[in-house]
């Protein structure tokens, strides 16, 4: 971990956060059709109205008897009432049979309710079946068991709002209406890059003290599984040439660039440098109160937002967390989803940072009390096994010092 001397200032998070966001503010997806078997998990680029009513026709939602309540509501069990079936509403199959007093018709759970009835008896309410008779014993509710026409969905109403990540549910909802299409958000292309001439693909065995290049593959999977298309900018060397042209190349086709490496303030770290040779405003921070991942920058070259992750994966996961995963939402157009937050006790005592945000890395238990949040005992960003068998973190704001073993505390969950 480099001391923070280097840095002149840090900046706040949220005010990082809130800066980044901005240079997207007035950023409108472009938008494709897709057909429903590809759109669960993408963002809806339209507000999708009903263009019919659902159901299109009032139907039963139980197997029994559409009757007219008005009949039946001097009925007692000492004085039950009968009524004469005339006939059946058959499931899948349109009902011409028009219910008159004292009458009654067999209906099954879907099937349309026949013209003047105005409400279903369940066949066990029925104090005794025939094949045309059946009598009841208590008066029904006008009404009851029946689905009216529209009642699920209605023509002209707005179903799903435009930003709308999209689940399985949706789609059937979508299918039902009539849809086999849909316009959703196109995937943003996010370009993932590592700096370094230390950087390997893998380890061959005249490598020692190389370092295999495991950012992009995390990088790049984690884009992929927050709904961007990952674009494999490949590793490149610690040249200010090299990650310029790679840079400049990537600015043409890319909607975000996530850079890994090279953030901190060693010699070696140019990429803030060449960030601000190619284009204003470049850098608009360097250098984040957090930890880990503090020589996070965050810039904006050519319209296309830029984040200079550090080097070290745990950090370049954390980097990405904050702030790649909200401007990878902002740029699908996607709604403010409030989650419901989880929440655990932590079973032992853990201290902050002063001055900084803290992510703390956790295990999860279920015991008898909920759920226990017990922190890993190496936190250092240079281990990625904290990473690894890390079930969520706990942040730890600012202005804290230490949080209480047993106190309860937020969790952000990492599967």
């Amino acid at each position: 971990m480099h001391s923070h001397e280097h840095f002149d200032h840090l900046t706040n998070v949220d005010d990082a956060l809130e800066i980044f966001l901005k240079t997207v503010e007035k950023y409108h997806p472009k938008r494709e059709l897709q057909p429903l078997t590809n759109c669960v998990g993408r963002v809806l680029a339209e507000d999708v109205a009903a263009s019919q009513d659902f159901p299109s026709f009032d139907r039963s939602v139980m197997d029994g008897f559409a009757i007219r309540s008005l009949d039946v509501q001097t009925s007692l069990p000492s004085l039950p009432v009968m009524l004469d079936v005339i006939g059946e509403s058959r499931l899948g199959q349109d009902c011409g049979i028009i219910v008159k007093r004292s009458q009654g018709v067999s209906v099954a759970t879907g099937s349309i309710i026949p013209k003047g009835a105005d409400s279903v008896v369940p066949i066990e309410d029925i104090l005794q079946v025939s094949k045309h008779r059946i009598s009841l014993s208590s008066p029904v509710p006008r009404g009851q068991n029946i689905l009216h026409k529209g009642e699920d969905f209605s023509r002209g109403k707005v179903i799903l709002e435009v930003g709308r990540r999209l689940r399985p549910q949706d789609l059937g909802a979508l299918k039902v209406l009539g849809f086999s299409k849909v316009h959703v958000a196109r995937k943003p292309r996010i370009g993932v890059m590592s700096t370094g001439s230390e950087l390997v693909e893998k380890n061959a065995p005249k490598s020692r003290g190389k370092i295999v290049d495991i950012n992009r593959l995390i990088l790049l999977e984690m884009v992929a599984e927050c709904g961007g298309e990952g674009v494999d900018l490949g590793i490149v060397d610690d040249d200010q040439r090299s990650i310029r042209d790679a840079l400049r190349k990537a600015l043409r086709s890319c909607n975000l660039i996530l850079v890994s490496g090279g953030s901190s303030m060693g010699q070696r770290d140019l990429v803030p440098e060449c960030i601000n040779l190619l284009g204003r405003p470049g850098m608009m921070v360097h250098g984040v109160a957090m930890r880990p991942a503090m020589p996070t920058g965050l810039a904006l070259v050519n319209h296309v937002p830029i984040i200079s992750l550090p080097g070290v994966p745990v950090s370049a996961i954390f980097a990405f967390h904050v702030f790649g995963l909200p401007m990878i939402s902002r740029l699908l157009g996607e709604q403010e989803v409030t989650k419901a937050p989880v929440r655990a006790v932590l079973s032992e005592r853990v201290q902050g940072v002063l001055g900084f945000r803290f992510f703390v890395r956790v295990k999860l238990k279920r015991t008898e009390m909920g759920l226990v949040a017990e922190p890993l005992k190496n936190q250092k960003s240079s281990v990625l096994k904290s990473m690894v068998d890390a079930d969520a973190y706990v942040v730890i704001p600012e202005g804290v010092a230490e949080i209480q073993a047993n106190e309860t505390v937020e969790v952000t969950l990492l599967r």
